[in-house]
């Protein structure tokens, strides 16, 4: 395996390679040293401090099995060579593999290289519904846009976790990673989107919380400024997306508000301002999030919950991934049982069941409940009473007031359904 030596490699790539392959094959040190070099001799090498000779290097090349040419600087790193192939082939089950060996390979490379690794791995692990994978990425794609100290990377890192955070129910969290995400992207004057993504994440979360009035006034200054198109932010400003997403927001906050013409009205301008073949992912999601809506009103409007769900999930089978894929059934197991479809729901909810870390910390909790409302139902009212209360008292002491709304209603659903519903 010698082959010919015609350039010696340079410190310190041959020193961190040589080392790679080392660890690669589960030596010691003194194991690859052996009888004709020192062991010390080798930790030079591998730190960089000595340079190594053409006989050490063809003895390291046979004893580790391979070419020289192995240890020579490659023409661009294993980040940048993973980011190239990863452009081509999309956030696929190869790219996750890719990206997680070039960073292990380059922990100390160039810092711009590992937060775009980072950002296109967290997609990845979103898409496959690895959510506790992506959360612990996000708290690394922060800490490393401190580190490059660029304030649209800072900004939009702590955006897509105070997302996460929300979806995990870390409300209190994700608030403050939001605001610190709006005080950049106002600080140093970025694009208006991350100012408006920004606002709109900040909305969703004082919603959740309960903090209604503010996140209905945010709301409605938003909607009010894209309506006459002038003021701040301007409706040439904003893209398609981002006032569909401004739409579905300002419903989300009338649902909870009890307002339940101004939910219909927002959620029809967001479904009529986007058409399916501009974005399918945001068509079908936008659906999701009106089916989830209407399912929240009260009364809960099933019709209308039918029709975009049925909408979803054909765009879902064709565009989604494991995670739409998972909400599609998680609505679906809702609409089963709030038509009074129990069969139905107990079947879903046991395929759900099966997979609970591919879904999101808040659609875990609308599972459980779900679960203990149907034992509610098959007669043991004690123990699903009390699983549900459980969840209402949590969600309120995490400050999650949403959640605990959801669950006190869910229960009294139950209990009324246990008392005046025929059991399938």
């Amino acid at each position: 395996m010698q082959g010919r030596v015609r350039h010696i490699p340079e410190q310190p790539m041959f020193g961190r390679r040589l080392r790679e392959l080392r660890v690669a094959r589960s030596l010691s040190q003194a194991e690859l040293a052996g009888t004709e070099i020192s062991a010390a001799y080798l930790s030079r090498l591998e730190s960089g401090a000595r340079p190594p000779t053409e006989r050490v290097l063809s003895l390291l090349c046979d004893r580790l099995g391979v070419l020289p040419s192995e240890f020579l600087a490659p023409v661009s790193s294993p980040l940048a060579q993973a980011l190239a192939t990863a452009a081509t082939v999309g956030e696929s089950p190869s790219t996750v593999v890719l990206l997680e060996d070039a960073l292990r390979r380059d922990s100390e490379g160039d810092a711009i290289l590992r937060w775009q690794a980072l950002w296109i791995l967290a997609r990845c692990y979103e898409g496959q519904g690895r959510a506790a994978d992506e959360l612990g990425i996000l708290h690394d794609l922060v800490a490393l846009s401190n580190e490059v100290d660029l304030p649209d990377i800072q900004a939009r890192s702590r955006l897509r976790l105070a997302r996460r955070l929300r979806g995990a129910g870390e409300l209190a969290e994700a608030r403050t990673v939001a605001a610190e995400a709006l005080a950049l992207a106002k600080e140093y004057e970025l694009p208006f989107s991350d100012v408006f993504e920004s606002m709109l994440a900040i909305i969703s979360i004082d919603a959740d919380t309960g903090q209604l009035v503010d996140a209905r006034r945010r709301a409605d200054q938003l909607i009010g400024a894209l309506r006459e198109g002038s003021g701040e932010p301007p409706a040439e400003r904003v893209s398609t997306r981002l006032q569909v997403q401004a739409l579905w927001t300002a419903a989300g906050v009338a649902v909870r508000q009890g307002d339940r013409k101004g939910a219909i009205e927002f959620l029809q301008a967001a479904l009529e301002r986007m058409p399916s073949n501009e974005d399918p992912v945001l068509w079908m999601r936008l659906r999701l999030a009106a089916t989830s809506m209407y399912l929240q009103m009260n009364p809960r409007d099933t019709v209308a919950a039918r029709q975009r769900l049925d909408e979803a999930a054909s765009a879902a089978a064709l565009v989604g991934v494991l995670l739409h894929q998972l909400e599609v059934l998680l609505l679906q197991c809702q609409l089963a049982f709030h038509e009074g479809r129990f069969a139905d729901a107990r079947a879903i909810s046991d395929r759900l069941a099966s997979e609970p870390e591919a879904m999101s910390g808040r659609d875990r909790v609308t599972l459980e409940i779900l679960r203990n409302q149907m034992l509610i139902i098959d007669g043991d009212q004690a123990a699903g009473r009390a699983a549900i209360e459980r969840i209402a008292e949590e969600a309120r002491e995490s400050g999650n007031i949403e959640v605990s709304a959801e669950a006190w209603r869910a229960l009294a659903e139950s209990l009324a359904a246990a008392n005046g519903v025929p059991r399938d």
